[in-house]
């Protein structure tokens, strides 16, 4: 049965490993785990989508709302992985904000080692603990956001909305705003 996932990991052609996120909505993911086995044949198709990060901005600024936050999580790995042969602008800065509803601490704690291992300046927001993430707290947390790009993955309005408000603030969104693609079928 053919299903969107988010790839969370660097291609290790040693181990011919790749890692998805699956959040557990609906009855296919829901069942995921009973049917598939260990070394068992799968299709995969893609990457789909534009989500490079290659602007060339030495300050990026990453937004993932909840299960949103995989592209990230896989920027995180390769970034880790090839500290000694950099891919992007020497001396970049990367404040990631994950914002989620969901508290799995296993999960968090995995996040928060990505982060550390990439150089990565993590902000976690447990909506019901910290409140929603919002373009004020993101302007405070990061002062020198106007500098940066940002990459938004997560809920449509959620994305929409950041956007509006930095656009209110004079952010240049049509040039400096990447947004994926994401809705739940």
């Amino acid at each position: 049965m053919a299903h969107p996932y988010t790839i969370a990991s660097v291609w290790w052609e040693e181990t011919s490993k790749i890692t998805f996120v699956v959040k557990d909505l609906g009855d296919h993911p829901h069942r995921l785990h009973e049917q598939l086995r260990v070394e068992q044949a799968v299709r995969v198709e893609g990457p789909y989508g534009c989500f490079t990060f290659d602007d060339g901005r030495v300050h990026q600024i990453w937004i993932g709302g909840g299960i949103g936050v995989t592209p990230f999580i896989g920027c995180m790995k390769h970034m880790a992985w090839q500290k000694e042969v950099q891919d992007w602008p020497e001396g970049q800065k990367i404040d990631l904000f994950h914002s989620t509803a969901d508290v799995d601490d296993e999960a968090l704690d995995r996040l928060a080692g990505d982060a550390r291992s990439a150089d990565v300046r993590l902000y976690v927001l447990i909506d019901a603990r910290d409140g929603r993430l919002t373009g004020e707290r993101m302007r405070a947390a990061v002062p020198e956001w106007r500098e940066a790009s940002i990459w938004f993955c997560g809920p449509v309005g959620f994305g929409e909305a950041l956007k509006r408000d930095l656009a209110r603030h004079g952010f240049p969104v049509e040039r400096r705003f990447h947004q994926e693609l994401f809705a739940m079928r």
